[in-house]
């Protein structure tokens, strides 16, 4: 995508650590559907940073369960205290505080670096070097009106400004067992969030599950202010997603009993989901693999132009070879463990597009 540099600052996104691919590439995947142009700086271990408008980071923040804090970079230097200390000491912070007038720093160790250095000792050696007294700004470490973060990892050190963290817990009360109806297949709700955010769908657009079963990713995709269309086989699932997504106050776009096969739905911005598989999830007799080479084909139709789909399935399934063949290019692909018996393959596909520019199929 474009980038506006006249605009746009280098932010960064510290991630949680529960995957090693997955959180970047939620981030990578919200900027493009916000319409957000950036430049990758870096990617490490629970660590993105970006050059991007700042707009980036309510995007991220709107939108991911997988981030934890974000912010605007005030410095960054090779992993070195005593160069840290010097940068910090001749910033100038005062577009940082305005008419804000407390402050505290904190500290964030990625991956073990650095184990020597006592992070309550570098978070106090940062506050003096900031020579906050001529500001008029106080340290207040419970109630501060910025928050400052040292992120000490191998390859630099970097502060910055912490704008947005994650409310823990904020999606507690969408676990599985915590909704009306139950089902064993369903989908952790942080992982379902990141799938749809996965697959691009623009603010209010149109998202298709098409196996959607008792309604975990249509919970999520109206979280996130998408018009949500499911479908399944099942009357008793749509029954639950029915129930489920009332119980949240989501609104289903439409609930659709039917065969994920032969829908005739055109112009859906996205789709998202994950069919049945595993001993919990019924194919109605069909092979899974059988199933996908009748479902795909129908997945293009449904989308619009250049749309994205996000689907599931356990590793061992050829999918990415029967994605090709429907018309799909691979995005992206990432591996899930979840227990022994299944990991689980997430693939990001696009419609493949003619050269005048043309959804193909």
């Amino acid at each position: 995508m474009n980038l506006t540099t006249a605009t746009s600052e280098r932010l960064f996104f510290v991630v949680s650590g529960e995957h090693p691919t997955l959180p970047h590439a939620e981030i990578r995947a919200i900027l493009y559907a916000s319409g957000i142009g950036f430049k990758e700086i870096a990617a490490y271990p629970k660590l993105l940073r970006v050059k991007a408008n700042p707009s980036a980071l309510e995007a991220v923040a709107r939108r991911s369960m997988m981030y934890d804090q974000c912010g605007i970079e005030v410095a960054a230097t090779r992993p070195n205290r005593q160069r840290l200390l010097s940068v910090v000491s001749r910033l100038d912070l005062r577009s940082h505080f305005a008419e804000r007038r407390s402050y505290a720093v904190r500290s964030l160790r990625i991956g073990g670096a650095f184990k020597q250095f006592r992070r309550t000792a570098l978070e106090r050696e940062i506050g003096k070097a900031m020579q906050t007294d001529r500001l008029g700004v106080k340290v207040d470490l419970d109630h501060p009106d910025v928050k400052f973060l040292c992120i000490i990892s191998q390859h630099n050190f970097l502060l910055g400004e912490v704008t947005h963290s994650r409310v823990p817990g904020l999606i507690a009360s969408r676990r599985p067992r915590k909704r009306p109806v139950f089902h064993p297949s369903t989908m952790p709700p942080k992982l379902a969030r990141c799938i749809v955010n996965l697959a691009r769908p623009p603010d209010s657009a149109v998202l298709l599950d098409p196996f959607c079963g008792v309604g975990g990713i249509l919970l999520e995709a109206a979280a996130i202010g998408c018009k949500g269309v499911g479908v399944d086989a099942d009357p008793r699932m749509l029954r639950g997603a029915k129930k489920n997504l009332k119980h949240y106050g989501a609104e289903p776009f439409g609930l659709i009993l039917g065969d994920a096969t032969k829908i005739s739905i055109r112009g859906v911005d996205s789709i998202v989901t994950d069919p049945p598989y595993g001993r919990e999830a019924s194919t109605h007799g069909r092979k899974l693999e059988d199933l996908l080479q009748d479902f795909l084909p129908t997945a293009r139709d449904a989308l619009s132009a250049g749309g994205f789909l996000c689907i599931c399935c356990p590793s061992d399934v050829r999918l990415s070879q029967i994605a090709r063949a429907a018309g799909f290019k691979l995005v992206e692909s990432h591996l899930v463990y979840v227990h022994r018996s299944l990991t689980r393959r997430i693939l990001v596909l696009r419609k493949k597009m003619t050269r005048r520019g043309k959804a193909a199929g």
